[in-house]
């Protein structure tokens, strides 16, 4: 989560949504939330509001997210979550079991795992809670603005605009894969079943969010590893 009262902006951070160069490109003017180790990194909306800075949000602050196409956000977070493995203590006692008996295999990890993870709320799964928990509450969108990974600098821009303060991109932070230059960028990753289970577990933001779903016909079937 990060917080400016200086320049009244709440911005709820989904990760794996350009949220490491947003937080940077904002550092000047946050005044809670950067470096991260100043506050929760990942707030949704309902915990927010439950939170001791709760009554920020209705009191004027510009309320906004950034989010990205589900497919690509799925497999970055799965990248995320092998890095952190190898890092952080925590992170290891979390993840490293399962690593060892799937290992570098991003369906297994989706099919086997995160389909029956509580991705709403456990911390180790928090690179796969639907964005649209950041986003709404009660059934409405309750955000001032929602920018885009993929067109991070226009966002940045309308940002800038909309709290009147120059906002200069960073170069882009926290990259761990290399793009493919097509617009899905790892959707070569997917297999028929997988995807069937995003298209699944995150119709709701595919649709709150205007991102089209792939339909799985079109993938070929790949033999079982």
């Amino acid at each position: 989560m990060v917080i400016s009262h200086r320049h009244r902006y709440l911005y709820f951070v989904v990760p794996k949504c350009a949220s490491a160069t947003v937080r940077q490109s904002l550092a000047p003017y946050t005044d809670v939330g950067y470096p991260v180790t100043k506050g929760v990194q990942h707030q949704t909306i309902r915990q927010f509001l439950a939170s001791p800075h709760a009554a920020l949000f209705d009191q004027g602050y510009l309320r906004f997210t950034f989010v990205r196409n589900p497919y690509d956000r799925l497999y970055s977070g799965y990248v995320q979550d092998r890095l952190a493995a190898t890092q952080s203590p925590r992170w290891q006692r979390a993840k490293e079991p399962i690593f060892k008996a799937i290992g570098d295999d991003f369906n297994r990890y989706m099919l086997e795992h995160v389909r029956h993870a509580d991705r709403a709320d456990a911390w180790d799964w928090i690179c796969f809670c639907p964005m649209h928990e950041f986003a709404w509450h009660d059934g409405a969108c309750v955000l001032d603005f929602v920018g885009r990974a993929e067109t991070v600098e226009a966002s940045l821009a309308e940002l800038s605009r909309r709290l009147e303060v120059p906002i200069t991109k960073v170069v882009d932070a926290n990259v761990n894969v290399e793009p493919t230059g097509r617009d899905l960028k790892y959707l070569d990753r997917y297999d028929r079943a997988t995807l069937e289970l995003v298209n699944t577990l995150y119709r709701d933001d595919f649709e709150r969010f205007d991102y089209a779903m792939v339909d799985p016909r079109d993938v070929p079937v790949r033999a079982p590893r």
